[in-house]
């Protein structure tokens, strides 16, 4: 079966035993499957990893929730490990109606009134498979690379940290690189002086010749590698031979265009655009010095990872930020100690709004949902909070601006478009039939997180205004501040200061509604009718497979898949990562498993020979220069409500594998110890430059590639792992082992064996994991009329080139979605 291939050695990377016992195995299965023999119909037989062939097989997460009272505002009371909270069903204290939540999740996520400049949405970073193939005004300058930043730390609200310029190379290194052999190479030797991308800049529009953005004159050759045991100091391998086939560079990345700089006033009710102030911004500018005028939209520092299928994924983001516990207020989980929301409950008959904790599992979408929306980058205008956004939202009638077509698959009951008998097309009215998101939030969620008479009255001073992650530029409003609940008649007579606002209790707990809202739409998301499921088949559910559904190149492509590049290793079948809850295995009460494979702690020999624990789910590649985004080495922001008072007052970390090393020696406070597995740790622990492993279905229609967006086609992606990745020895001490580069594919243009390898796997890639119902936009993957920015108009940059997608219904589309530059996907070079 596919899944042992992952399960037959204790350290990852150990191939020749592990590529013979799989091949047993996956033949073993294979003989059982085509001989007739089909496991029980489900009722039958308890659902394991070694028995699931196909996506459809593969539980969703459920989600769960418990809730706390604060009794004492100085005490967290949240118990330790050994007391289990009262995890229940969402139905028993939030969810009125599932139906009524996916379609409140579904109109938000779409909907342009969402930003702060009422144009942008969730979806506008997610469109195309879920995924950003925009070209025009996509660059970001590698604003997080701690190369040109020294250690990154957090200055103040606009801090931009990192490099500023675009296009420049970074080859050789800079002198803050921890891993740099020979010291520091500043300015670069003109022995080796590697081209970067000198077209590169804001408003800029990317072609085909752009990429790889780390390019090399023979892309399969492999990269020279150290040998294991030679680390630090000690190398066998200088920079410039690791570098000497490079043919450019560049720590530029292709992100997501958001908003343009300014910072949040207010908001007017009924209007879709918040009052603010622009500022000039000094990055994303195109005069010359910067100037308002030359504002264009900010860009994100990472590709925009895909929305389908990601409610398998155990946290979200590329970090794991996006915690697989909720808080329902900002995306990091029981790493914060502090922010609450508001229930209106009735105590010894006296009816009360209270302040309670809330935990929720299987929820790291939701975690995801609640952080773009106030990123002052992607969505927002700085210091905006979601008490904010809620007030804004609760005044608006859902998608106002836009036409939702009357057969969508959710929306389309309460479309307010009607469809022309002539032409066919969606006409009418924009948005829904209902007056505001306030009729759409009372019949999705339960009366108690909304119909308090109550005010709550917030110091918008004491706001929480920090980095979306550790060496990360953006900011956002983590926690709305101190807050007070006042009888609405007693506000009428208060003195009130400037920074005091009033918020209805549905306003304050607007960012869960909005998580768990969001969450349930795209946990429909789902794309698990693909060539490869069918040819799996499905036999916990009785679905016999066929034979027929991947042709001769595609079964070729799967077997190297399988075999020869040891993709499954990462990219586990059948849901295409590892980093998910299927092998996190976390319990009822949301602690991941530990373990040595499956769990989220894993122990690997490294590409240095040496062994660590590291992430499930989590590596580095060696796409980028570690140092260049520390990605699953990053925190919680660094502020109040996640700071560990027993580890000197540092902010949390993200990586379960540094929560299990303060566990072990007791400087976990027991409220975030109990979401913290107990095991044993190595000494060694492997967190930087570490990302998670994406799932690889429909990336026909997903690029550009990799966490940095560095490839164009999925043939550059095989290239990549053809020559070993692109900083082997720069990132020797945290590479995994399975980045040795892959013999198979080497040197196509000369070898035909070679040639027909590599074609093969692109053509498994692009072909059998692509659900034409993505491609076609066919229910659940339809969506309401969308307006995305696409650059900025070259005489007046304030002015922005939009790209229309018309509303389809649950019959998709005619024509299939356009691949990212319409390249193909067996593309090379221009």
């Amino acid at each position: 079966m596919t899944h042992s291939f992952s399960h037959l050695s204790t350290l990852r990377g150990k191939r020749a035993p592990k590529v013979f016992a799989g091949t047993m195995v996956y033949l073993l299965c294979f003989a059982m499957v085509f001989s007739g023999f089909i496991l029980p119909a489900p009722g039958r037989a308890q659902v394991t990893e070694d028995r699931i062939l196909s996506l459809k097989e593969v539980p969703v997460p459920v989600p769960t929730a418990a809730i706390i009272t604060v009794v004492d505002p100085l005490v967290n009371p949240i118990p330790g490990p050994g007391t289990n909270l009262n995890f229940q069903p969402l139905t028993v204290q939030f969810v009125k109606n599932q139906a009524a939540l996916i379609q409140l999740g579904k109109a938000l996520f779409w909907d342009m009134q969402v930003g702060s400049d009422g144009i942008q949405a969730c979806a506008s970073c997610h469109f195309s498979a879920g995924e950003d193939t925009r070209s025009k005004n996509q660059i970001s300058p590698g604003l997080a690379d701690t190369n040109f930043g020294g250690d990154g730390t957090y200055t103040g609200e606009h801090a931009t940290s990192g490099d500023t310029t675009f296009g420049n190379s970074t080859v050789p290194f800079t002198a803050y690189d921890q891993n740099n052999p020979a010291g520091p190479l500043n300015p670069p030797n003109p022995l080796f002086n590697v081209p970067g991308k000198p077209g590169f800049g804001p408003n800029y529009d990317l072609v085909q010749a752009d990429f790889a953005l780390n390019g090399w004159f023979n892309p399969t050759a492999l990269v020279p590698r150290n040998q294991p045991g030679l680390t630090g100091g000690s190398s066998n391998v200088t920079v410039f031979q690791e570098l000497a086939l490079v043919d450019s560079d560049t720590n530029d990345v292709i992100g997501s265009q958001g908003v343009r700089k300014s910072n949040f006033v207010a908001v007017t009710p009924g209007s879709a655009v918040d009052q603010g102030t622009p500022v000039v911004d000094n990055v994303f500018n195109v005069h010359a010095p910067p100037d308002l005028p030359g504002n264009v939209r900010q860009v994100t520092g990472r590709n925009a990872p895909t929305t389908i299928n990601a409610v398998f994924n155990f946290d979200n983001f590329w970090d794991g930020r996006a915690s697989f516990i909720f808080n329902g207020v900002n995306p990091f989980g029981f790493r914060d100690r502090k922010s609450t929301l508001k229930r209106f409950v009735t105590v010894n008959g006296v009816p009360a709004v209270k302040d309670v904790f809330v935990r929720i599992t299987s929820s790291s979408l939701a975690s995801q949902a609640v952080g773009p929306p106030l990123s002052d980058v992607e969505m927002s205008w700085a210091l905006r909070s979601f008490p904010d956004l809620g007030k804004k939202m609760l005044s608006l009638r859902p998608l106002g601006k836009q036409l939702v077509h009357p057969q969508d698959s959710v929306l389309g009951p309460l479309s307010r478009a009607t469809i022309d008998s002539r032409t066919g097309a969606v006409v009418g009215a924009n948005g829904l039939n209902k007056a505001t998101y306030v009729a759409m939030i009372k019949a999705a969620f339960k009366p108690q997180w909304w119909n308090a008479p109550d005010l709550i009255l917030v110091n918008k001073a004491t706001a929480v205004v920090q980095k979306a992650s550790t060496n990360d530029p953006r900011t956002m409003v983590v926690s709305p501040g101190e807050a007070t609940v006042v009888k609405a008649d007693q506000l009428k007579s208060m003195a009130l200061n400037p920074m005091e606002v009033s918020y209805t209790q549905m306003e304050y707990n607007f960012s869960l509604f909005w998580g768990l809202a969001v969450q349930a739409y795209e946990a429909t998301l789902i794309s698990d009718d693909t060539p490869f499921d069918r040819y799996m088949g499905a036999p916990t559910l009785g679905i016999a497979p066929k034979p027929n559904a991947l042709n001769a190149r595609q079964k070729l492509g799967l077997n190297i898949f399988m075999e020869a590049g040891q993709c499954d290793n990462c990219h586990r079948t059948p849901i295409t990562t590892s980093h998910s809850v299927f092998q996190v295995q976390p319990d009822a009460q949301g602690v991941p498993l530990p373990g040595i494979e499956d769990g989220i702690i894993e122990t690997m020999a490294m590409a240095d020979g040496e062994t660590a624990n590291y992430d499930h789910g989590m590596y580095n590649i060696g796409v980028r220069r570690t140092t260049e985004d520390l990605g699953r080495a990053g925190t919680a922001p660094n502020a109040a409500p996640f700071l560990n008072p027993l580890d000197g007052g540092k902010p949390f970390p993200l990586s379960y594998v540094e929560l299990v090393a303060l566990k072990n020696r007791d400087a976990l406070p027991p409220d975030v110890a109990r979401f913290v597995p107990s095991q044993a740790m190595l000494d060694r622990r492997v967190t930087r430059g570490n990302f998670k492993v994406p799932n690889l279905r429909n990336e026909l229609y997903r690029g550009p590639y990799f966490h940095n967006g560095d490839s164009a086609t999925l043939r550059h992606v095989v290239e990549f792992y053809a020559r070993g990745g692109n900083f082997p020895n720069t990132n020797i001490r945290e590479l995994t082992v399975d980045i040795e580069g892959i013999p198979e594919l080497r040197f196509p243009e000369f070898i035909p064996n070679a040639k027909r390898n590599v074609e093969a796997l692109v053509n498994f890639l692009a072909h059998s994991l692509t659900d034409q119902r993505v491609a076609l936009e066919k229910a659940p993957f339809d969506h309401p009329q969308l307006f995305v920015p696409h650059g900025a108009n070259a005489v007046n940059p304030n002015l922005d080139l939009m790209m229309e997608l018309p509303p389809v219904g649950s019959g998709g589309r005619a024509k299939a979605i356009p691949t990212f530059l319409n390249l193909n996907p067996q593309d090379s070079g221009p």
